[in-house]
Formats: structure tokens, sequence, C-alpha cells
């Protein structure tokens, strides 16, 4: 049995990580880097702040009709909205972006050209890659040594 202490600080999230991304058909990571904030880092809790106000603020609401005998109808939301939202969260925790080429022109990192790549729906996996890798909180733990 290992008799070394744990060390809680070795799992603690890293503030910035990269993520190399994957080739859609070959799943093989390919040169272009993306540096994201990781949990704790001021831009992502601002992020994961006003995602949690937005969540408070519909059941504030809710409990207000119901204490004053109103019907509560809930809102759609519309899906190209939602898209824009989820994807400037995205673009929140984006430090920055290696260049990279699309045909002839190389686009460097802006909020702005992250947007657009990131809306583009001819890059959906994209997308798909950066939530994936976002999503997995093991990303942003630092390899321990004995691993």
């Amino acid at each position: 049995m290992d008799t070394e202490e744990f060390d809680l600080a070795s799992v603690v999230a890293q503030d910035e990580v990269q993520f190399y991304v994957t080739h859609p058909k070959t799943k093989k990571p390919t040169t272009w880097c993306w540096t994201f904030y990781g949990p704790g880092h001021p831009n992502t809790i601002a992020v994961a702040n006003s995602t949690l106000r937005e969540v408070l603020d519909i059941q504030a609401a809710k409990e207000q009709a119901r204490v004053n005998g109103k019907k509560w109808k809930e809102e759609v939301e519309d899906i190209e909205a939602l898209r824009l939202k989820n994807i400037g969260r995205i673009v929140a925790r984006t430090k920055e972006f290696s260049p990279v080429k699309l045909g002839k022109e190389t686009i460097t990192f802006s909020p702005e050209a992250a947007k657009k790549l990131l809306l583009d729906r001819n890059m959906m996996w994209l997308l798909e890659d950066i939530l994936e890798f976002l999503s997995a909180t093991e990303n942003f733990i630092q390899p321990s040594p004995k691993s």
C-alpha cells in the first residue's frame, strides 16, 4: 500500500489549458491549438454566474406569478438566440487560438473570428469538438507525475 499522503493540489484545475482541435474524419489531433480558461478563472466564473443568474431570474418570476395567483407561461427561447448565447459563452472562455488557414486566408484569433468560426454550419464538428472538451473536467487537471 502506498503510504505517501495524497496531495489535493495535484488535482486542482488549471487556469488555462491548451486544446488541439481533432480532425473530424481521422479523430487525430491537428496543429491548431485553442487556449481555454479553466473552471476557476474569472472569465469562466463570470460565464457560470451569468448562466445561473438567468436560471434564478426565471425561478423568481415563476414564484412571483404563483404568489400573485397568476398563471406562469414559459417563454420559448429562439433556437438561434440560444445557439448565439452558447457560442458567446465558449468565446468568453477562449483566451486565444493559433493562426489557422481557411483556404488562402489566415485567420488569427479575435473574439469575432472565434464566433464566426463556431457559427459556421459547415464546421459544426468544431463546435462539437470544443463542447466535448470543455465539458470534461479532467481536461483541466494537470496529469500527475505518477500517471
